[in-house]
């Protein structure tokens, strides 16, 4: 007896909740092998300053870039492999769709597309959108699982719900020795500066 899953009402392996994980594999022209280590290494040195733009994206919540350039040898049976080509990996995660995560970084990360695709072959720039569009969907990976600690947050939401905690910390520490009266008081201004971040 063979037993046959009909996955094509299942739910992709890399959606969950609000978030969209996608992972590409490109492979490297010789120039990346020289290139990519300096832009990491610049990436770590001046994160705020070169990943800015990104950062203002308020619907990504992580993105990754790694130079790949021998396969993990895990013992016999397989074989020791180094790659003839260096391969970029690419991971991120967001919130939205596929379009519009790669429609709006085409559009505000320009720069930073030609910077860290630019040396992956086939590269055919980040505009025309639908170029680039092509070029990520020949290289995506299909993922097998995908965890996200906060399914049904948005990045904004958890940013928001971050920047208000050490507030209502602060609170919390205090209620302790406030009368009913304060403690009213200023939960009732808690709740309106909360407000702000909803």
């Amino acid at each position: 007896m063979t037993l046959v899953i009909d996955r094509r009402d299942a739910p992709p392996s890399n959606v969950v909740g609000e978030s969209i994980s996608i992972t590409l594999f490109t492979t490297q022209k010789a120039a990346g092998r020289v290139f990519m280590p300096f832009l990491f290494a610049a990436s770590r040195f001046a994160p705020k300053q070169l990943l800015k733009d990104m950062d203002a994206l308020s619907f990504i919540s992580f993105a990754s870039w790694s130079l790949i350039r021998r396969i993990p040898y895990n013992g016999p049976p397989q074989r020791l492999r180094t790659l003839r080509f260096g391969h970029l990996f690419f991971d991120v995660s967001f919130n939205g769709g596929w379009d519009q995560y790669v429609d709006a970084s085409v559009r505000i990360l320009t720069g930073g597309m030609k910077s860290y695709w630019g040396t992956s072959a086939g590269f055919p720039g980040p505009l025309p959108g639908s170029q680039f569009k092509a070029f990520f969907r020949r290289h995506e990976v299909p993922c097998s699982h995908y965890y996200c600690a906060y399914p049904d947050a948005t990045v904004r939401t958890v940013r928001q719900a971050v920047a208000l905690e050490p507030r209502l910390d602060a609170l919390g520490a205090q209620a302790g020795t406030m009368d009913a009266a304060t403690f009213e008081r200023e939960w009732k201004a808690f709740l309106h500066e909360a407000q702000a971040y909803v």
